[in-house]
């Protein structure tokens, strides 16, 4: 096959930083010898058990300490959702990214600097979104004004100024929350309620970016999650319009399973374990810890000095279910995760149905009967990888990934199949997290993992450099950085802000009931049609699908 001008496989060539020098291979123990004696930490066989982004992580903090360190992975391959795979169009091949694909030059400061270190190249992306409802029934995108109404007569539609109007609004005042003197404990439901927030900006807004956000379906995408959380989030990644500039965002050149060969390159081989499942701990007299694991070939155990379970957190209680201690549980079970489907395929169907709505993230939804709420009941997030890794349509065609779609995509354009987990947020996670300092390092045991923060690369990575350098001494070449505060903690107003803020309160209270109003006798109109609709509707699959025209 035939490689793409812009595409190339994962470069050999990276330099590995924390990689033991070739000079001291010879003098291994005269090494570490040196190295311990200026560190307070002595020398401990360490399990890393979990490849994913925080694993990896804490192997590469790891890699210059003296510790001997081992790395456990399930799967037949490290990474997680770094997973970069090969896609290919007759005698063309290039590398897709099916887990992790962007960061931005803000928020991911701790992975930047390491991915600079490993000389990992980047490249610049773009950052639009849209929504479509209903096979294209309502739909809107982010990147212009002709994007968002790309359904023309959306000019003449209450209900799209209205939500317009509720997206410029919940920019300009959603930073409220932050800069309260006391922190909130409002949901995200109860603010809206409060704050008079409309139902499609809801159902055709904050829930697709929350739930994509998070990646867990609308029905697990509780209303009932810290509102301050969720603001904090958005704010710190730049999906409130400010009068800052926006960050850069970023892709990995050659897919992110790049960063993973560049920390694994020198590691020790026999010191990796793949297809090996990590199913209990259990503690020995001598306080080290005995690891059992599954292989396909049979059961094996192994004792370590101390145990870094960079796992889902409900994995993580699993492993030590027989021997937890009831902090342990109480913690740790507040944790559950989602299974989420992911297919790469070229199936447009998945897409919105305009293509002035195509967009790096394109979210899709299946609302209820027309005669019923018309609240989502089910929603899908497509990458267009064309966009987001700039992928040549001209030599491609259409590159798509696609998490949990509406429905299968057709066979004949699928290309990889994938199972990714992704913990469910909601007010009790937030609880659990304030908890974690209680049981980390205890007992010998660490855990780390995007879900002790909000869910990031970021937080992942950050995670498991936390711990190896807090709890085993381990190394980084340049200093910490905290991202969950990436920009200011209590957002700073500017005399633009405040004007905007003042004409948008302005507008709510001399044309908002006016909207209102008009858009309620609208829906009432269409109802009426619904119910009348007899021989001017389709049937479809058993139901009845009025025509857009008759609305």
């Amino acid at each position: 096959m035939t490689d793409a001008p812009r595409q190339s496989s994962a470069s050999s060539s990276y330099s590995s930083f924390f990689r033991r020098p070739s000079f001291v291979q010879p003098f291994q123990a005269l090494y570490f010898l040196m190295i311990q004696r200026g560190s307070p930490h002595p020398r401990k066989k360490v399990a890393v058990v979990g490849s994913g982004v925080a694993g990896i992580g804490a192997l590469w903090a790891l890699n210059r300490s003296p510790h001997d360190v081992y790395i456990f992975e399930a799967a037949d391959r490290l990474g997680g959702h770094a997973n970069t795979v090969e896609f290919t169009r007759g005698k063309y091949k290039t590398l897709v990214d099916t887990g992790f694909m962007v960061m931005n030059e803000a928020t991911y400061p701790n992975f930047l600097n390491f991915l600079r270190r490993m000389k990992v190249e980047t490249a610049p992306t773009e950052m639009s979104f849209s929504v479509s409802r209903d096979q294209g029934r309502f739909e809107w995108a982010s990147l212009n004004r002709d994007a968002f109404f790309c359904q023309r007569g959306n000019y003449f539609s209450p209900r799209m100024w209205r939500l317009l109007f509720d997206i410029r609004r919940f920019d300009k005042f959603a930073l409220d929350v932050l800069r309260a003197e006391k922190p909130t404990e409002e949901t995200i439901g109860e603010y809206l309620e409060r704050e008079g927030y409309s139902t499609k900006f809801k159902d055709d807004h904050l829930v697709p970016i929350t739930a994509s956000i998070w990646n867990t379906s609308p029905e697990k995408c509780s209303l009932d999650f810290p509102v301050a959380t969720l603001i904090r989030y958005m704010w710190n990644h730049h999906f409130l319009a400010s009068s800052s500039k926006n960050p850069q965002w970023l892709t990995l050149q050659d897919g992110s399973r790049s960063y993973i060969d560049a920390v694994m390159k020198g590691f020790p081989s026999n010191h990796v374990r793949l297809n090996s499942k990590v199913i209990s701990i259990t503690p020995e007299r001598d306080g080290r810890l005995r690891l059992h694991t599954l292989h396909p070939t049979g059961g094996k155990s192994e004792v370590f000095d101390h145990v870094i379970l960079a796992t889902h957190g409900d994995q993580a209680l699993s492993i030590i279910r027989d021997s937890a201690t009831e902090a342990e549980n109480s913690i740790l079970r507040s944790f559950q995760t989602s299974t989420n489907e992911v297919f790469l395929h070229s199936d447009l169907s998945l897409m919105p149905e305009r293509y002035e709505a195509w967009s790096s993230f394109n979210y899709l939804s299946r609302s209820s009967p027309m005669t019923g709420s018309g609240h989502i009941d089910q929603l899908c997030l497509t990458y267009n990888m064309n966009i987001l890794q700039e992928i040549p349509r001209a030599a491609f065609g259409d590159v798509l990934v696609t998490l949990n779609p509406l429905h299968k995509p057709d066979p004949n354009t699928i290309q990889g199949r994938y199972t990714y987990r992704h913990t469910i947020y909601n007010k009790n996670v937030e609880a659990a997290q304030e908890r974690l300092h209680e049981i980390q390092n205890t007992r010998g045991i660490s855990y780390a993992g995007a879900w002790t923060k909000h869910g990031s690369h970021e937080d992942g990575f950050s995670s498991g450099l936390r711990v190896a350098v807090e709890h085993l001494g381990g190394n980084i070449p340049f200093e910490f950085q905290e991202s969950t505060l990436a920009r200011e903690e209590r957002p700073r107003y500017s005399l633009w802000d405040y004007i905007v803020r003042f004409l948008i309160w302005l507008i709510q209270i001399l044309f908002l009931a006016v909207i209102d109003k008009i858009a309620s006798g609208l829906t009432t109109t269409r109802r009426r049609l619904v119910s009348r609709v007899g021989t001017k509707g389709t049937a479809l699959n058993g139901r009845v699908k009025v025509h857009e025209k008759d609305l």
